[in-house]
């Protein structure tokens, strides 16, 4: 049977994906600078790709205002290090190179990213430090020191699901009296808060005898737009290790 050359129509189902090919390269065509810490670090990325994971950025660089005018934000408050990380992350779309594992990346520095992201509106970035930081507690059975708990407190605001983690965490999978309770000067403030809803968390948990596997239940430490789908349930752990009960 001889071959058919290929129809109008046929030609026309192509499109659509062409015009995502071609959306996808425009995210490439400008640049855009970010002045970060209080040394200043030039940090120089596609503005597009900023735009395209922040309703902050593309509202800094598309709107009214002097940075859309310079396309140059100054984030001095920001921390360069953390920069470094998010850089690397708007890039490759991970947070881990390919060399790394969970175990290699340290907690304060997972904790400053979520940060940089919820300050900035970065939910994806959010929501993949929360899956590493959920794989780390099952990976190592460990949770970050007293004083990186301390930082989340200091840093976020009530309500933060990065708080709500870290509190279910240590009232589900830690054996409180056993706990070397470090206290810092200079972090009353935090270290009320923390205190305050863990001795919450402790009462519901305890009271509702619930024991839930925390990978499962990741979304919901999630920050998801309205109608965005949920995470599956099924998904298995990429690092196939049970959670200890």
């Amino acid at each position: 049977m001889p071959l058919l050359l290929e129809t109008e129509k046929e030609e026309k189902m192509k499109d659509p994906p062409l015009e995502r090919r071609n959306s996808n390269l425009r995210l490439f065509n400008d640049w855009a600078s970010l002045v970060v810490g209080p040394e200043k670090k030039w940090f120089k990325m596609h503005k597009g790709l900023l735009c395209s994971v922040s309703p902050y950025f593309k509202a800094a660089l598309e709107g009214n205002f002097k940075e859309a005018q310079e396309q140059v934000i100054e984030l001095t408050e920001d921390d360069s290090r953390t920069m470094e990380y998010f850089q690397f992350w708007l890039y490759t779309q991970s947070i881990l190179d390919k060399e790394e594992t969970v175990s290699n990346i340290e907690w304060h520095v997972l904790v400053e990213l979520y940060v940089l992201g919820e300050v900035r509106l970065i939910a994806i970035l959010q929501n993949q430090v929360i899956d590493l930081m959920i794989r780390k507690t099952i990976k190592d059975n460990e949770l970050p020191i007293f004083k990186t708990m301390y930082d989340i407190f200091d840093k976020t605001c009530p309500g933060s699901p990065l708080r709500k983690f870290i509190v279910e965490c240590s009232a589900r999978l830690c054996n409180l009296p056993d706990w070397q309770w470090d206290f810092i000067d200079g972090a009353e403030r935090a270290q009320r808060d923390f205190l305050k809803e863990l001795v919450v968390e402790v009462y519901n948990d305890r009271a509702k005898k619930q024991e839930r596997d925390i990978w499962k239940i990741r979304c919901t430490y999630h920050t998801h737009a309205e109608g965005e789908a949920r995470c599956s349930e099924n998904t298995p752990c990429p690092d196939k290790a049970l959670l200890r009960n």
